[in-house]
């Protein structure tokens, strides 16, 4: 079968890898959609991401969905033919975390794409069947991949504790972003702020729920919002780039008293806050991390159309084309908001 290997920065290559074969527990999947994500890029283009840094060639992509080509022994609730999300994380569920249920605190998780463990990016792969979640006909195989950042934007909306009538800024509004700006809409917030420096992300950002849109590179997003709210601020603000500036815009723009999430990953691989500021307001710092428990709530949410999932999926390819996706998403090339590999698409 063939597969996406990523050997060093911006160099892929095509090659044919030996055929998966599930194990005890295990399904054989056959590979229909997988999404770039911003961690993705970090790998591609600086060959780390954080402190991980790959002690080889790596296959890319965690956000995925596929479907049951095989089953492995001991495995029950699956049939061949079924459609699936693809869980990238694979905890312990004996560590301290897994026992209290932060499965995405797991001491020993294993995740996809993240050296030593190879992703999806190839027309098949064994996956434990326990982070495996079936899908109904309803929902696309690219929404299907799409749940995992839902996913992932559904536990910094949690983590965020919006209440009716919260005013909420978005910083950054990539996928993630505009996921979180809708799901911030559907927990009440009164007034949603979303900034971005490109303009077709912008004017998804609208339609996803934001009232006041801001382009960085022409206006002063702290400025505007403080001016906008009387100088009190936001409730709640959320950073969904990589977390360069970013961070002190959320520490701008937040009320005393306010909570700020941090979503994006730094490339730099530290976050640097105006200390001041974020001492005098009181504020909530919380990073979030991955998600836990999310698929049984976003798939209703995908299911019914609440969320859109399947207009974020500006551009799509083939898995020869997996080094063109990488880097059109990587450059922000034609309006990308997120670029979709199809394995098994001819």
């Amino acid at each position: 079968m063939k597969a996406a290997k990523l050997y060093g920065p911006r160099d892929v290559r095509i090659e044919d890898v030996p055929d998966a074969v599930p194990g005890p527990g295990d399904l054989l999947l056959d590979v229909t959609a997988v999404g770039i994500c911003g961690s993705d890029l970090h790998t591609y283009l600086y060959w780390q991401i954080g402190s991980d840094v790959p002690g080889g060639a790596i296959i890319l992509g965690h956000e995925a969905a596929g479907v049951v080509r095989e089953i492995g022994p001991g495995v029950q609730g699956f049939q061949v033919g079924q459609k699936v999300a693809i869980d990238p994380a694979v905890p312990c569920q004996q560590c301290e975390f897994c026992r209290k249920g932060n499965y995405n605190l797991c001491t020993n998780l294993v995740f996809l794409g993240l050296w030593p463990h190879h992703g999806a990016l190839r027309e098949r792969m064994v996956h434990p069947a326990r982070s495996c979640v079936p899908l109904p006909d309803s929902i696309s195989d690219v929404a299907g991949a799409l749940l995992e950042p839902l996913g992932v934007a559904l536990h910094a909306i949690n983590l965020a504790h919006i209440e009716l009538g919260d005013d909420v800024a978005v910083i950054g509004c990539g996928a993630i972003g505009l996921m979180l700006i809708r799901l911030a809409r559907l927990a009440g917030a009164r007034h949603i702020y979303a900034s971005d420096r490109h303009p077709w992300r912008l004017a998804l950002a609208s339609t996803y729920g934001a009232d006041t849109v801001l382009n960085t590179d022409q206006v002063d997003v702290v400025d505007v919002i403080r001016k906008a709210t009387n100088r009190r601020g936001v409730d709640v603000a959320i950073e969904s780039a990589w977390v360069a500036e970013t961070a002190n815009q959320c520490v701008g723009v937040a009320r005393n008293g306010g909570r700020v999430i941090i979503v994006g990953i730094p490339v730099e691989d530290y976050i640097t806050l105006n200390a001041t500021v974020t001492r005098r307001k009181g504020l909530t710092i919380k990073m979030s991390r991955r998600m836990k428990h999310t698929y049984p709530h976003a798939i209703p949410l995908a299911a019914s159309g609440q969320v859109a999932l399947d207009p974020l999926a500006s551009h799509r390819f083939s898995l020869d084309q997996a080094g063109a996706a990488l880097e059109t998403a990587a450059t922000y090339a034609d309006g990308v908001v997120r670029a979709m590999v199809l394995p098994n698409w001819r």
